[in-house]
């Protein structure tokens, strides 16, 4: 969708004529009628008129379709198995900057250690089970309900040391699911065993 056709669209959905749309812009209702024919170019300054005149924030006129909704159902969760016996499943969109993951440890097993580390951060939500977390020279045991945020550009270990199986939603910044072999995607090309994400 183009620029003129998103400022259509959002102006006609929030019911605002194109006088209104003037009136709370400053900006006259010929200049707004070319920009949502495309047939001129907006400063950043008419820009940011128009978004406040049409009540969103600036970044909402150059929405692509997959900055939107994007669903993610229980049943096609893309798994991915990892050799010590975790697993996981991404809950979020693939591609975005934003990941949210479930993960299922059996009890001994953990991920990560001292040559662990990437980029981005995260935040984990025990749901089930007992975790202990280490990181640097700090280790810290979390359960059910508990929470931490950490930066993964640190060294980190994550291990199961309850008798039951554990279960961690885990949300982060990094590029997660190329550390992770997906099981759906056995024959999308890779390099060195590890699944490779389309761009």
């Amino acid at each position: 969708m183009s620029l003129g056709a998103r400022i259509r669209l959002t102006r006609t959905q929030k019911g605002i004529t194109l006088q209104e749309l003037s009136d709370r812009s400053s900006l006259s209702k010929g200049f707004i009628c070319q920009l949502e024919n495309d047939k001129a170019s907006p400063s950043l300054q008419a820009l940011e008129k128009l978004a406040g005149g049409l009540g969103v924030p600036i970044a909402y006129l150059f929405l692509t379709a997959t900055d939107k909704i994007n669903v993610v159902r229980e049943a096609e969760r893309p798994e991915y198995q990892v050799p010590e016996g975790l697993k996981a499943q991404m809950l979020s969109a693939r591609g975005r900057g934003l990941k949210m993951l479930l993960y299922q440890f059996p009890p001994g097993v953990g991920a990560g250690g001292d040559g662990h580390a990437h980029e981005g951060e995260e935040c984990h939500l025990v749901l089930e089970g007992t975790v202990r977390y280490s990181q640097g020279g700090e280790s810290v045991v979390l359960r059910a309900g508990d929470s931490l945020h950490w930066n993964g550009f640190v060294p980190h270990r994550v291990e199961n040391i309850g008798s039951g199986t554990a279960r961690v939603l885990c949300v982060t910044s990094g590029t997660m699911e190329e550390m992770l072999e997906c099981r759906e995607c056995e024959d999308e090309p890779a390099e060195d065993g590890v699944f490779v994400e389309e761009k």
